[in-house]
Order: C-alpha cells, then structure tokens, then sequence
C-alpha cells in the first residue's frame, strides 16, 4: 500500500500494493499453460505468433481494446448494480497510474503481451507487505511470494476473492483486460455508494491503493479521458511510498527479577546476540552471601582384625494401634553379652 504527504483514511488496500512501475517479464498464461513457459517478450520472435488488437484507439491514444474493455464493464456492472453508477473513466484512470494502459500491447483476446508484475511482496521493497505465494505461481510465476499481475495490478489473494471473466471466456485471468475491468469495477462499487459521488468515489479509490496521491492521479487521468484533454502536472502529485514505521521502546512497568528501583526509561535495544542492557532507573541487587558449608569428618579406615562390629540395624517402630509384647531370650538364640 501507500500513502502520501496527507493522511489518508485507514482503509485497507485490496488490489496493488506499491506505486512502482511494474516489470514486464513472462507472456501471460492460458488456461494450458504453466508458471515454467518459455518467457516472450513483445520484441522476441517467440511473440510474433501472437495476433494484437487492432480496434481504433480512444481519447488520449487509449488502447482500443482498453477502451472496450471498460465500457463492457461499466455497463455490465451498472446493469447489475444501478446505485453504483461506475464511469469508464474511472476504470480507465486506474489502469492509466497502475500499467499506463498495459503499455497499449494487447493481444485479440484481450490479454496483456507479456505479463506485467509489481514489485516481489517479500519485504524487500519499503512500504510493500509480505505476502506469501497464494497461487503457485499460476499468474504472477513466483511460487514463493506474490505479486501483483496484469494492467490493473491484482494481487493473487484478492484475485482469488473478486476475479471475473470479463470476457466470456470461461476464464478469469488477472492479465486480461477485460477480466480486470470487470474486477475493478466489482472492488470499487463493493466499497459503497455511487461513484459520481466524491466522498463514495475517493473512499472506493483508497480501498485499491491507500494514497491521496493516487486518489488525485486516477481521477486528473479520468477527468482528462472524459474531456481529451491530458492532465497538467500539477494535477499529477507523485505517489510516495510509505516509511518503515518504528515503535519506540516501550517504558518496563517493574524492573526485571534480581533488580530494583524504578525504571525511568527504557532499555536501549541490545546489539544481536548480545545480552539485554540494564534498565535505566534499576539497579542489581547483591545476592547474600552463602552460608559456610558444614564440615565433614573422614571416615576412619579400619586396621586389620579390629574391624568395627556391624551396626545394628533400627529398630522397626510398630504399627501404631497396636501392641508390643516383649519376648525372653531363649538360649542358643541369645546375643552374648557384651565384653567386660
């Protein structure tokens, strides 16, 4: 996600999750094909097989294909929702800041000639979430990590929740225009409202990318298609990506164990591997000293012929409840008296 110099609304993004141009790596995959397919890009003769679009461009050089890619969308969701009152525009603002139009290079079907990739969701880029694979690489070719596909920038997870076939296909591929149209404009009438109403439209808007910054660069590009007219620059804020957020270390209610005093600050974080640092305001208790250990007599070693008469084993006490009865020595059974 991202955000910009003005702080907007906590909505949680849904579909791409940094402002970074996208790569173009893979063409995009058909329902027989795999994550491990040969790569083709638009300028290799392995692409040449592939047969473009070729309907007229619209207002701003908008693809053609583009183009009726959102008014088949809008239409078809505005039949089914009325209240939303979804604009082409709209979607064709997103699809303006998230691909530039999927750089124009579609193929008859509407799928984008080369597939188009965000930045890898594994934490490296600042500001982007980690995401772990959620779609083995079926649509954006990394079984580890997800990114967001195609000209309007799913996520796989979120494609799993809203993709549609736009096309009547039979398929619901993020890197189809007429697919992600359709999705788009599911995500943003989902939000609520109608989209000719600025707060429903803005708030719809954050839930695909959570920036003001972008706000105001989809509809500068909506506004512009609606009028043929390109946005001025000033109209264009650039979109920033968050900075890592940091906690400050928080204040130890009680000094720890074998400590005391009160704690006036917190710790300063240790280095790693490093032992916990003292907590300042806390000071080490000094433990008592032990006490002596007590001393033990060796035990003396017996000369020959005086050894020591065995001990005589305890007596038994008997159970309690009942009585002892003394018994006389019956002779030979005597022990004999002891030496004068």
């Amino acid at each position: 996600m991202d955000t910009s110099r003005s702080a907007p609304p906590d909505i949680a993004p849904l579909a791409e999750s940094s402002p970074s141009t996208p790569t173009v790596t893979e063409s995009p995959l058909t329902a027989e094909s795999t994550p491990e397919a040969e790569p083709a890009a638009p300028e290799d003769s392995g692409a040449l097989h592939i047969e473009p679009a070729t309907i007229p461009d619209g207002p701003l050089g908008i693809p053609g294909i583009a183009l009726d890619a959102y008014h088949r969308a809008t239409d078809r969701l505005n039949a089914a929702n009325p209240a939303c009152e979804m604009d082409w525009t709209l979607l064709a603002g997103i699809g303006q800041v998230e691909s530039n139009q999927g750089r124009g290079q579609f193929d008859v079907h509407g799928n984008t000639i080369g597939r188009i990739l965000g930045p890898r969701l594994d934490g490296s880029v600042p500001g982007t979430a980690v995401i772990t694979d959620t779609d083995g690489g079926r649509f954006d070719g990394d079984p580890e990590f997800d990114r967001a596909v195609g000209p309007v920038q799913f996520i796989p997870s979120t494609w799993a929740l809203l993709g549609r076939d736009g096309n009547d296909d039979g398929v619901a591929d993020p890197n189809n225009i007429y697919d992600g149209a359709l999705a788009a404009a599911t995500l943003l009438c989902g939000q609520g409202g109608s989209m000719a109403d600025p707060a429903a439209r803005t708030r719809a808007v954050l839930a695909y990318n959570n920036s003001l910054a972008y706000v105001a660069n989809v509809n500068a590009w909506a506004h512009g298609y609606a009028v043929n007219a390109f946005p001025l620059p000033s109209d264009l804020p650039e979109i920033h990506r968050p900075e890592p957020t940091i906690e400050p270390p928080k204040l130890p209610e009680r000094c720890p164990d074998g400590w005391e005093g009160k704690p006036t600050a917190a710790p300063e974080p240790a280095a790693p591997g490093e032992p916990q640092l003292p907590v300042p305001g806390c000071s080490e208790v000094t433990p008592p000293a032990a006490p002596p250990a007590p001393s033990t007599s060796p035990t003396p070693t017996p000369t020959p012929g005086h050894e020591a008469p065995p001990a005589a084993a305890p007596a038994v006490p008997a159970p309690p409840g009942l009585p002892v009865f003394e018994l006389p020595c019956i002779p030979p059974f005597c022990a004999p008296p002891p030496p004068a």
